[in-house]
């Protein structure tokens, strides 16, 4: 058997209190060992060494107090996390504070209506704006949407009033932009925050247009567009988060604490993601998360595109077999270059090693040494070319967690030159009874299973971290409900896509620590939404609109990243309703109202959550169970109810409690020819009337309650 000569270097060991578990994390480790790799960061003057982006986890509030006399900037801060600006060179003396439980340092992150409106129901709420004199009044007033991303055309046509005379969108945040004022709060970034400052600075990205897309989808306005937005007359708040992490925890608080400001609601789209983390909402970036989430603040996440990839893989150990053995595949482009992350069980034992195979006899042509995950440990270790050819190194570090306390190892993989007859592999050992869990890093690798003696990679608890495994987080999946776009120019955008079934690429559930994920599922595939207007050439242009010597196209994108903003507007108009609701309230009208069909079978399940959301009987249900009527009597000024007529039925939603309503249907003969008189009504009460029997031809709706009348006209076909 071939063997590697390897050459392994110890990194500096991590700060541990004597007998206490380590309280750097895996992220930090990493961080540190690239600034050590990089530069001479560690040894720099105070004034001029690397700052590392980070999140505390705190026991007392006097930890807030004592890194600010250390110097070090504290950003978000929540009930137990908060996040901060650290020089590497102090990341010891910050770990050694007795309120210090855990320091993580911050990880990249990445972004992840026509037809889609009347799939779930949102038409419905809109319908009254279809018939003169009947305007719902559900429409996002109110409420402020928001989303962190990036590629927001602050210009866009669909992101100013039904007059286009005001720019709804209030407040932008770019993360990346030193050129102005950075928010009060926070030390870094330009805020702006009129009109004029917005439209000068037009867009955080000009040629980007993945954050138009997404608040176009939850809230974009220009209603005489067949792609205009759910929560069309809701106030816009946005902000970036430069790729990293803490960015986007900073920018929760801070789009939160505009609706602090504003006395509003908000809800916060954050179409992003990352593969790499626990998986069990323990990361501190979803405690913080969950912290800053309650009545009124809601954060809504896409669960992720990797559906069709198998970037996880798990065992249950048994006494007969104790060993996971499953091969590392790289992508194209990518030839070598892996990460991935392997987590065990709390007080259970979990080692790794590091493997190459020949695919003949399917024995290891070269096995690192044994790596205890429940100890910690940094190595690097330099493959030397051996006589099979291959080379290259790895990394790993292994430690009990302290975010979960569950032993874990993170591998990175640099292999190069190896050769087709043999397979890159992890082999993991564990103690009988224990679970263990692996994810690689999709934009690298995935796991497959290469030869008969391996173990079988899947997709399942692929739930994204960041948009999906918080505990309070609204986590979204794709359905499809159109398989066919034109476009302006060129051929058309076309997927074989079944339609109604769930996305293949929507990532599954459920979280590692077995809740339900994803929460619910909404359209996200074949989507035309705002794009930016410097992208005017795009080929997946739909449509465009033509205004104030601009042209504004509208294009073609699709993903979990367009289902979370459109399940986002959907709760601004249930804010509107009950400005309070809650997340686990959001998830009780999921549990109450969404729909199931032949696709989602009867029940919840990790493909689908709750089922596919339902705009209307969720509006119902909130006004039924959570709303106020002095609050819904004070949003809802013009009008106590909705008439909308759907198929064949005559739909009346009352939006206040009032007195009994009588309504009839006249011919145009003046001839009464249906007539209903309803009782003592209440606020989300619904009266349905059949117009199946009537023949073809005109006909009048009278509504009245003794102190309002509505009347209407419609063609029965």
């Amino acid at each position: 058997m071939k063997k590697f000569l390897l050459a392994t270097v110890c990194l500096t060991p991590i700060f541990t209190a004597s007998g206490a578990t380590p309280k750097f994390t895996t992220e930090t480790i990493l961080e540190i060992q690239r600034l050590s790799d990089s530069s001479n960061a560690l040894h720099l003057p105070a004034e001029k060494q690397s700052v590392i982006p980070v999140y505390i986890r705190f026991s007392n509030a006097s930890c807030i107090d004592d890194l600010t006399q250390l110097g070090i900037t504290v950003d978000a801060v929540g009930k137990t996390v908060l996040t901060a600006r650290v020089p590497v060179n102090m990341l010891e003396q910050v770990a050694a504070m007795e309120s210090v439980e855990c320091i993580q340092a911050a990880q990249t992150a990445k972004p992840l209506l026509d037809v889609a409106r009347q799939d779930t129901k949102v038409s419905k709420i809109h319908a009254g704006t279809e018939i003169p004199g009947f305007k719902t009044p559900f429409t996002g007033k109110g409420v402020i949407v928001a989303a962190i991303d990036g590629g927001l055309d602050f210009t866009h046509v669909a992101f100013y009033d039904a007059n286009r005379s005001s720019l709804r969108l209030e407040r932008a945040w770019v993360h990346d932009d030193d050129s102005g004022n950075a928010p009060a709060k926070f030390g870094y970034g330009t805020e702006y925050k009129t009109q004029d400052a917005l439209l000068e600075k037009k867009s955080d990205l000009v040629y980007y247009s993945h954050g138009s897309h997404v608040m176009n989808i939850a809230a974009g306005n220009n209603i005489s567009c067949p792609y205009h937005g759910i929560a069309y007359d809701a106030t816009l708040a946005f902000s970036t988060f430069s790729e990293i992490d803490k960015g986007i925890s900073d920018a929760i608080q801070y789009l939160f604490d505009y609706a602090d400001e504003k006395q509003m609601p908000a809800v916060i789209n954050m179409s992003l993601g990352t593969e790499m983390g626990p998986h069990d909402g323990s990361s501190l970036r979803d405690v913080l998360g969950d912290e800053l989430t309650g009545p009124g603040r809601i954060l809504v996440g896409a669960s992720g595109n990797n559906g069709l990839i198998d970037m996880h893989i798990s065992k249950r150990f048994t006494e007969e077999n104790t060993q996971l053995l499953t091969g590392v595949a790289f992508r194209e482009g990518m030839s070598g270059i892996g990460e991935l992350q392997v987590w065990g069980e709390p007080g259970k034992t979990l080692k790794v090693n590091v493997c190459t195979i020949d695919k003949e006899t399917m024995a290891p042509v070269y096995k690192s040494r044994t790596y205890d995950c429940s100890r910690s440990n940094t190595a690097s270790v330099t493959l030397q070319k051996p006589f099979d050819g291959s080379g290259g190194y790895f990394k790993i570090i292994t430690q009990t967690s302290p975010l979960n306390g569950k032993p874990m190892a993170h591998i990175t993989l640099g292999i190069t030159d190896y050769q087709p007859d043999k397979v890159i592999a992890i082999m993991v050992t564990g103690e009988a009874g224990s679970t263990v869990h692996a994810w690689a890093n999709e934009n690298m690798c995935c796991f497959k299973k290469f030869l008969d003696n391996m173990d079988i990679p899947d997709h399942d608890y692929g739930i994204c971290e960041i948009g999906g495994t918080g505990k309070s987080i609204i986590t979204v999946a794709s359905y499809n409900t159109k398989n066919n776009i034109p476009v302006v120019k060129g051929d058309p955008q076309v997927t074989e896509f079944t339609i109604s079934d769930i996305s293949p690429f929507s990532n599954v559930g459920p979280s590692a620590d077995g809740r339900l994920k994803p929460d619910v599922a909404a359209p996200g595939s074949l989507i035309v939404s705002a794009f930016n207007s410097g992208m005017n050439n795009d080929p997946a242009i739909a449509y465009r609109e033509s205004w104030n010597g601009t042209e504004y196209p509208y294009g073609v994108y699709q993903g979990t990243s367009m289902a979370s903003p459109h399940v986002a507007g959907v709760i601004a108009l249930w804010l509107q309703a009950c400005p309070t609701l809650t997340p686990a309230q959001v998830r009780q009208t999921f549990d109450n109202t969404c729909r199931h069909d032949e696709f989602t079978g009867s029940g919840d399940n990790y493909t689908w959550g709750r089922g596919k959301i339902d705009a209307y009987e969720g509006l119902k249900y909130v006004l039924q169970n959570f709303a106020q009527s002095d609050i819904v009597s004070a949003t809802v000024k013009d009008s106590p109810w909705s008439v909308n007529i759907m198929g064949d039925k005559l739909h009346v939603l009352y939006y206040k409690d009032g007195n009994p309503t009588n309504i009839n249907v006249y011919n145009t003969s003046g001839m009464t020819v249906k007539g209903f008189s309803g009782g003592s009504r209440s606020m989300g009460n619904e009266d349905v009337i059949s117009l199946s029997e009537l023949p073809s031809g005109l006909y009048v709706i009278n509504v009245t309650d003794g102190d309002a009348t509505e009347t209407l006209k419609f063609a029965k076909h």
